[in-house]
């Protein structure tokens, strides 16, 4: 990343420049409203920079976990299953447990699901993919104290590049290998 500025209308920082390398762990702390959402999707460029440069590696594979996400009235099964057609139903099922939801949640619609009900199934389908770089929106937020624990467990278990926003110094500060704090980047006044 090279002189990036990011926001939308007006720019949330000054021009910044860094590199992200093989098997770092990020976390991204800062209050809110400075951009730290808005930085993560500029870098996977779902939005585009104000002004500078970003550049991928040539054989990047992102998992992205947004801070919300809209829920359909699909099962949990069947969601989890378009994803991954290629499992059994006692793969899924074994899958969907490792993040901490029972054949009630399983069975359930995903509209129904309890705030981190949902983002242990959103959990379940990025832990299944074939990533190297895990990007997680503020992705403690609605969990309880055994998820947060296994997503710890799974983040530094991951053999990959991590990058996160949290708020959470407690559960980010043994896993992360670099902090940055955009309020040292924002142009807004704190």
């Amino acid at each position: 990343v090279k002189d990036l500025v990011i926001g939308y209308d007006e720019p949330l920082t000054r021009p910044v420049s860094f590199s992200i390398e093989r098997n770092q762990k990020i976390a991204i702390k800062g209050v809110n409203g400075l951009g730290k959402s808005t930085l993560l999707n500029t870098l996977l460029r779902n939005i585009k920079p104000l002004s500078g440069e970003i550049e991928h590696g040539q054989f990047l594979q992102i998992g992205f976990f947004k801070q919300e996400e809209e829920s359909s009235s699909t099962q949990v099964l069947d969601e989890f299953w378009n994803e991954f057609p290629g499992l059994t139903n006692a793969e899924a099922r074994a899958a969907l447990a490792r993040c901490g939801l029972t054949n009630d949640h399983i069975t359930s619609q995903m509209r129904v699901l309890s705030g981190g009900e949902n983002a242990k199934v959103r959990l379940a389908k990025i832990m299944n993919r074939e990533i190297n770089f895990l990007v997680l929106d503020e992705p403690t937020n609605h969990l309880d104290i055994e998820a947060k624990d296994e997503l710890k467990r799974a983040i530094k278990e991951f053999q990959g590049t991590v990058l996160m926003v949290s708020h959470e110094p407690d559960f980010y500060m043994d896993i992360a290998t670099e902090v940055w704090n955009v309020e040292d980047w924002t142009t807004k006044i704190i």
